[in-house]
């Protein structure tokens, strides 16, 4: 987030926070054609004159009735100090995962209520079940999850190796931990597991980082946040405070213990907080995204961290249990000119088709979004060779992914958008801070903002999480959306054309559970595709754990190979395409472990 001129600072009286549980319902100059797309975010009569193109198609979700356990006093609706509480600007995640395993994903989503006013807004949690007619549930009120402060963020991951998908939830003075009892019921476990409680924390990956079998835990924290504090903007108008204001903090790495409870003298040893051993409280930052994928390609999983206005970190996993950070050496710390950026959201895919993991990072609005191509020893930052910086220096993008949407075998490229600093004079509070969605093409070495608008660029909101998954289970990635102004958004992919097919890479000897750092190589005759099963990625949000892979006309693949997240190595046969593919570990042709140059 960008810095404020003329910032000044105020002492107020403690900020309230109102505990509740609901739904969440009520450089270059661009070219014309790009600057149009991007202007005149309320003006329906102008917009008019796009062409419109249906891409996606709106799902109905619940919108349930607020059940609030706290009274919210007239007094705490007009206090300015709640108006500008810094974490009201920067709330609101989501999740895609089956809860239940019975075939269907099922929705979470975290945040605010959407409401006139922030002030007016309260914490809200919605859990969805997908039944058998396509639509969904609230099943938040019997389901346990529960929330001390403003939950900001969803993680979604099976520590418990029992196969069902357990929850993480991120916010403001708390980090609490969920285990999935099934028939959508959970135990909080915050208590018992030895997260930390006391600080603001965002995105939470899971992963297996020292090759146990079992879910760790990195979890990013945001600023050292004192409520007292109020900001002003150049003009010496109240405004949401800058990350700047306030001391950066540590993020914080935990080692999954599930597996030695019979051994544990007490209870609580669910987790334990190994980030001063790890080297991770060696870097302080204001961490907002963050993605686990093996960026060096030794077989070990190494962590990103996207932060807000400081250099992003590169956690390189060092195989005994420590993490050095190589952001600086690797290329992906800051911008080409070595200028910190206010980075928010973490996409990651192969982007150039070299076997490696690419990272695309969203950033403030004047900084364009960064795309970083992984050459393996160094990541090359290309954003405006692959016209990035064109299509989204007007934008402040949070979450975001690459995947691939029509089917053509490139990733497309998707961030939601809403601003951090108000614009303009409009008459509705939540004008100012509203931006439309951006969705590019995945093209020859470039990414292509598509003819005319959609359901989803049309969208004028204050964009915050993106979750991407098969939602209806036609083979085809869908999109689903938080913003801090409106109701979460479901989009149904229907401009999808070609070949496709999706990989499930589990492990039987946890449970089944999906292999989360996996990577699958999916060979057809002439050509290759890679994927990564990442843990965290994009803004505060969750997608399905699924690799999906869009081959546009080939219809057969002739193998898969799978590097397991032990390092293992196995091939599987080819199938036909337009099928989803569960590949057990121990279940195909054991291959030599890989170098750590890519094939």
């Amino acid at each position: 987030m960008r810095r404020y001129a003329g910032q000044q600072f105020l002492t107020m009286t403690s900020v309230l926070l109102i505990i509740a549980l609901c739904g969440c319902g009520a450089g270059n100059e661009p070219s014309s054609e790009i600057a149009s797309h991007n202007t005149s975010l309320g003006n329906s009569d102008q917009q008019s004159s796009l062409l419109f193109v249906q891409r996606f198609q709106k799902v109905a979700l619940p919108v349930p009735t607020l059940k609030s356990t706290a009274t919210v006093t007239e007094t705490a609706q007009t206090s300015p100090a709640e108006r500008w509480h810094f974490p009201r600007i920067m709330a609101g995640g989501c999740g895609i995962a089956d809860f239940n395993r019975d075939g269907r994903p099922d929705l979470v989503t975290v945040g605010l209520s959407p409401a006139a006013l922030p002030e007016l807004a309260v914490p809200c949690i919605q859990l969805l079940q997908q039944i058998d007619s396509g639509e969904f549930v609230d099943v938040t009120e019997t389901s346990g999850l529960q929330f001390d402060g403003i939950p900001c963020g969803v993680a979604s991951g099976d520590f418990t190796n029992d196969g069902l998908p357990d929850l993480c939830l991120t916010g403001t003075g708390d980090c609490r931990l969920f285990e999935n009892l099934g028939d959508f019921h959970f135990r909080d476990l915050s208590h018992e597991s030895g997260i930390s409680r006391d600080r603001w924390s965002t995105s939470a990956a899971f992963l297996d980082y020292d090759r146990d079998g079992w879910l760790d835990l990195f979890v990013t924290n945001y600023v050292d946040y004192d409520s007292s504090h109020a900001c002003r903007d150049a003009a010496g108008t109240l405004d949401f405070c800058s990350p700047s204001v306030f001391p950066r903090t540590t993020d914080r790495l935990y080692r999954n213990l599930f597996g030695q409870r019979s051994k544990a003298a007490s209870a609580g040893d669910y987790f334990h907080d190994v980030s001063l051993d790890a080297g991770i409280t060696g870097q302080r930052g204001a961490g907002l995204g963050a993605a686990a994928a093996d960026w060096n390609n030794d077989g070990w999983l190494d962590i990103f961290v996207a932060n807000d206005g400081h250099p992003n970190f590169l956690w390189i996993n060092q195989q005994n249990g420590s993490f050095q950070d190589e952001a600086v050496l690797r290329g992906v710390a800051s911008d080409a000119a070595g200028r910190s950026q206010g980075s928010m959201g973490v996409a990651v895919a192969d982007i150039d088709n070299n076997g490696l993991p690419d990272l695309v990072v969203t950033n403030l609005d004047g900084e364009s979004n960064s795309v970083c191509m992984n050459t393996g020893q160094q990541f090359q930052e290309l954003s405006a060779a692959w016209q990035m910086h064109t299509a989204s220096w007007r934008f402040t993008g949070f979450g975001t992914a690459l995947p691939d949407l029509n089917h053509d075998g490139r990733p497309d490229f998707v961030a939601v958008n809403g601003r951090v600093l108000r614009s303009g004079s409009a008459a509705e509070f939540w004008d100012r801070y509203r931006e439309r969605q951006l969705l590019l093409l995945g093209g020859d070495g470039r990414f292509e903002l598509p003819t005319g608008e959609d359901e989803l660029s049309s969208q004028a909101a204050a964009g915050r999480g993106l979750a991407v998954g098969d939602v209806d289970r036609d083979g085809d990635l869908d999109l689903l959306m938080a913003s801090l102004d409106q109701p979460p958004l479901l989009l149904k992919n229907i401009m999808s054309q070609g070949n496709w097919l999706i990989v499930r890479p589990q492990l039987p000897a946890a449970g089944g559970r999906e292999a989360v750092g996996a990577t699958v190589r999916v060979i057809f005759e002439g050509g290759r595709r890679s994927g990564f099963l990442i843990g965290g990625g994009s803004y505060q949000s969750a997608s399905e754990p699924l690799l999906h892979f869009g081959l546009g006309s080939v219809s057969r693949v002739q193998q898969l190979e799978v590097i397991w997240p032990d390092g293992s190595v196995e091939v599987f046969p080819g199938s036909e395409a337009n099928q989803e593919l569960v590949l057990l570990q121990g279940a195909g042709e054991r291959q030599p472990s890989p170098s750590t140059k890519v094939p």
